[in-house]
């Protein structure tokens, strides 16, 4: 039982003056005995009232029987001997004018269950079981922090559709976190509130858990048995406003007390709510021995403040507003009132976080007061509204929105952020996460799995809302539980498996949580490749050697053997696909994961990967090398430079262009792959693969070795700074801008091998060949219809099935190239009849459709025939199309 303050001159002025920071005992109903007689003493603070009494179940609820007496600094108590423990009872306050109201008790620890309004006598004692925990618990700032928000009346619900107890919500909903992995709760909806559909926004009781769900020893054991599973427990705490509701705080002792007098400055027009005066010190009290009752009496590790930027500005949605004592728009009061809020907390309950929901750009939310507002973590609004800007955009315009991904990385270090999806987006027809995504609905999975890799491995600590997890198809409703049997559908089973496999890897890997506000804990390996819209980056560990990479393809097509710089060599692992059929994807494999000796993207080596469609790839090294030997880690900045002077470069003609750099590599491959299989040159034991990137494939000629190329031993090895930049020497970026800019898509092996196969049986049958072209020619008119069409032209090959870019005519590409080469001049066409060394005869084939939509169509017997306004010369891409 806890021991109440004297309501004497010097704890009431401690109230009055700002220097009780738990007026909690002070005020309010506390059992005690007095001359030796037990009872409840009653005391609250109603400076403009006039008469004001206790009615409960110990007087009949008759307001004559215990008048309370007016004491300092407006104060009011009484002592009811009788009263004891579980009765109810209400303040009646007279006002100035006249009016009789009776209120619910501002510092009631426990109350009736709505609709009924009574305060409730409650002060029982329980035994905690967390003493380890809370010598522990940590603001997390180098840990990793993935938080479950929780709106607790319809997580679940009883098979009578009332509410949980919090006891046996205790134990299904922390079973359930330990199973996916999250290291944190957030409960919304806790604080006692008057209406279901505020979600516990609008509060009355704010030092009372509600009683929808159990009494406060009920709510106690729910964070202890949490702590035992190792979870900590945030709570949604909301001092920005309150409701309207005549028993509660508004007009309290008969005209404005808690709330600013002017409505231009007390009431949110948005919410319908009033505003609580900052500039009085019994309402800062108030607000801030709630805080503190709750961390510290309850065992709450932090509290997510609510609506931040609604109480640091006076114009906040609003069109009438009264400035400061400076004329600005900042609300003095509240900044100042933040400020000691979080030096109090932390003060009083180390180890607490405390998190900001604020939404605009005002400095310093997570610097420590007095220079800053004095928060833990902020939430990134700005990352929210930029992700699902992007990905609610057709795939086909993604290209044009490509930095709204990365531009979070030009503030990230600015504050401590969480990466937050709450229930905000998914309510009021928003649709949720998973329907936000377009196209049918394999799609609209397979982008939301890329969304939640992305989240996961980009800096910042994790906010998921509850249904979110596995794939919730419908909006949140308050109302009913979730809808759980979708858990059980394969569907939404694969959403709910990549989850908890995110939680375990973020738990697990120090590089995906030690640095979240450090430059060198991300680095962009490839942000400007918008036409593919694929993204690379790295996560790094400064205080290891940990490190993966992040690679996305956010288009619905398949990029077979892409290159990503990585920045040493050796062979990877793969930690994650989004596409594995234990996820709901295809499960696409990797062919090779050794990276080869040829620099890319900034890097000093590369890997080949073939990326399915919206799909996030996460890999790692086998072997992770010293951060002093880990060369070519370029930053963004330095990427972007390297990408301004490719794109100054192209079109100029010269022998460095990618175009014919790219016919160069596709040569050298394509001769190796002609090259009997006895007659390769073995690779030397020892030595390195520099280049190889086909099975079987030689090293690059040294033209386009680049930083791969013949020397590279010799160039002294760059030094990683401790910003992850490089510090002098020779770095991968050595390779020619052209080069290392933006990669294409490239052509399937098969398609390459195929060709070659036919360039072998045409050089044994050349002199044949030559001899039969003119009748080949008749031979492929006729096959056309019977209609001349003119010189032979070049087949172009199916388009691929992509919306995110113009069709294009399949050309040469270079094992390395940045663009398609031009079509290569090759032999005459083969006799008609002539089978060539990998398929049927060529009049066989079905004529494939063209690639460009702007080819001539000319009419024949049956339909139109594509006619590309092509050389009149053949090439070796007329039958790509089949082997595709």
């Amino acid at each position: 039982m806890t021991s109440p303050l004297p309501l004497d001159h010097e704890h009431l002025q401690k109230l009055a003056t700002a220097d009780l920071v738990r007026p909690d005992h002070l005020l309010g109903a506390h059992p005690t005995t007095e001359n030796g007689v037990e009872g409840v003493r009653f005391a609250v603070w109603a400076p403009n009232a006039t008469h004001v009494s206790v009615v409960g179940d110990f007087n009949g609820w008759n307001g004559f029987d215990n008048a309370m007496h007016r004491l300092d600094f407006g104060c009011w108590g009484v002592f009811v001997p009788g009263a004891c423990h579980g009765q109810r009872y209400k303040f009646r306050i007279t006002g100035q004018h006249g009016q009789t109201q009776d209120k619910m008790d501002p510092y009631g620890t426990y109350f009736e269950t709505r609709p009924a309004t009574g305060s409730i006598v409650w002060d029982q004692p329980y035994g905690w079981n967390d003493d380890e925990w809370m010598k522990a618990r940590s603001a997390g700032f180098d840990r990793p922090v993935s938080i479950y928000e929780c709106h607790a009346p319809s997580w679940g619900r009883r098979d009578d559709g009332w509410f949980l107890n919090y006891r046996d919500l205790a134990h299904r909903l922390g079973e359930y976190l330990q199973y996916m992995g999250y290291t944190h709760v957030e409960l919304l909806g806790v604080m006692e509130h008057p209406f279901d559909g505020s979600w516990g926004y609008q509060v009355t009781g704010y030092y009372a858990p509600t009683s929808r769900m159990g009494n406060p020893e009920d709510f106690k054991y729910l964070v202890d048995h949490l702590h035992g599973k190792g979870i900590g427990v945030i709570l949604d705490w909301v001092p920005g406003h309150f409701p309207t509701d005549p028993a509660g705080l508004a007009n309290f002792d008969g005209g404005p007390l808690f709330e600013y007098a002017d409505p231009r400055k007390g009431f949110h027009q948005d919410w319908n709510t009033l505003i609580f005066d900052y500039g009085r010190n019994e309402v800062v009290m108030f607000l801030i021995g709630s805080a503190v009752k709750w961390l510290q009496d309850f065992h709450v590790d932090g509290l997510r403040v609510d609506a931040v930027a609604s109480m640091l500005y006076l114009d906040f949605s609003r069109t009438e507003w009264l400035p400061n004592i400076h004329g600005g728009r900042e609300n003095l009061e509240a900044i100042a009132f933040l400020k000691r809020l979080n030096e109090v907390t932390h003060h009083m309950a180390p180890g607490v976080m405390m998190i900001a929901e604020e939404s605009t750009s005002f400095a310093g939310v997570t610097t420590p007061a007095p220079f800053g507002l004095g928060f833990d973590y902020k939430w990134a609004m700005g990352w929210m509204n930029d992700n699902l800007g992007y990905f609610q955009e057709d795939p086909l315009w993604r290209a044009h929105h490509h930095h709204a991904l990365t531009f979070f990385n030009v503030y990230r270090t600015s504050e401590n952020y969480v990466l937050a999806i709450s229930h905000d987006e998914v309510v009021h027809l928003k649709k949720s996460m998973v329907m936000k995504m377009p196209g049918e609905w394999y799609a609209q999975r397979a982008q939301y799995r890329a969304f939640l890799a992305m989240m996961w491995t980009t800096p910042g600590k994790k906010l998921l809302f509850m249904g979110q997890e596995f794939g919730q198809s419908t909006e949140w409703n308050h109302d009913t539980e979730l809808p759980w049997y979708m858990a059980d559908q394969p569907d939404h089973r694969g959403i709910m498996n990549l989850v908890r496999r995110l939680n375990d890897l973020y738990r697990a890997r120090p590089d995906w949580h030690v640095a979240d506000t450090r430059e060198e804990g991300m680095l962009w390996v490839s942000a400007d490749d918008a036409e593919h819209s694929v993204y690379a980056y790295l996560r790094r560990d400064p205080n290891s050697n940990a490190w993966s990479l992040t690679v996305a393809n956010l288009t619905p097509v398949y990029r077979d053997l892409y290159p990503i710089g990585v920045p040493q060599g050796g062979d990877y692992r793969l930690l994650l696909s989004t596409d594995d059929g234990e996820y709901g994807g295809f499960g696409t494999q990797q062919p090779d994961l050794s990276a080869k000796e040829i620099g890319w993207n900034g890097q000093t080596h590369h890997l080949r990967l073939n990326l399915p469609p919206n799909s996030v790839l996460v890999l790692e090294p086998v072997s992770f090398l010293p951060p002093e030997a880990v060369a070519g880690i370029a930053d963004v900045t330095g990427l972007a430079e390297g990408q301004s002077e490719a794109a100054g470069h192209e079109g100029e003609g010269d022998a460095s262009t990618p175009k014919d750099a790219g016919d160069a590599r596709a040569n050298a491959a394509e001769a190796c792959l002609i090259q009997p299989e006895e007659d390769r040159a073995p690779m030397p034991a020892g030595e390195s693969a520099a280049g190889s990137e086909w099975v079987g494939g030689p090293a690059m000629p040294e033209a386009d070795a680049g930083a791969g190329g013949e020397g590279q031993s010799e160039a002294p090895t760059p030094e990683l700074t401790a910003e992850g930049r490089l510090a002098g020497g020779a770095a991968a970026s050595d390779l020619s801008p052209e080069l290392q800019s933006a990669p294409v898509e490239l052509e399937f092996t098969r398609t390459l091998t195929a060709r070659a196969s036919r360039r072998v049986a045409e050089s044994s049958q050349a002199e044949a060949s030559q001899a039969a072209s003119a009748e080949g020619q008749a031979a492929g008119s006729e096959n056309a219809g019977g209609v001349d069409v003119g010189p032979a032209a070049p087949k172009a090959a199916k388009p691929r099935a992509s919306r995110a870019k113009k069709p294009k005519v399949e050309a040469d590409v270079g094992a390395e190239g940045a663009e398609p080469a031009k079509p290569k001049r090759t032999r005459k066409p083969k006799a008609a009849a002539e089978e060539s060394a990998d398929g049927p005869p060529a009049e066989a084939r079905p004529a494939p459709k063209p690639r460009k939509p702007r080819a001539k169509k000319v009419a024949v017997k049956g339909g139109e025939a594509p006619v590309q306004n092509a050389p009149a010369q053949d090439t070796a891409l007329q039958d790509l199309s089949t082997e595709e």
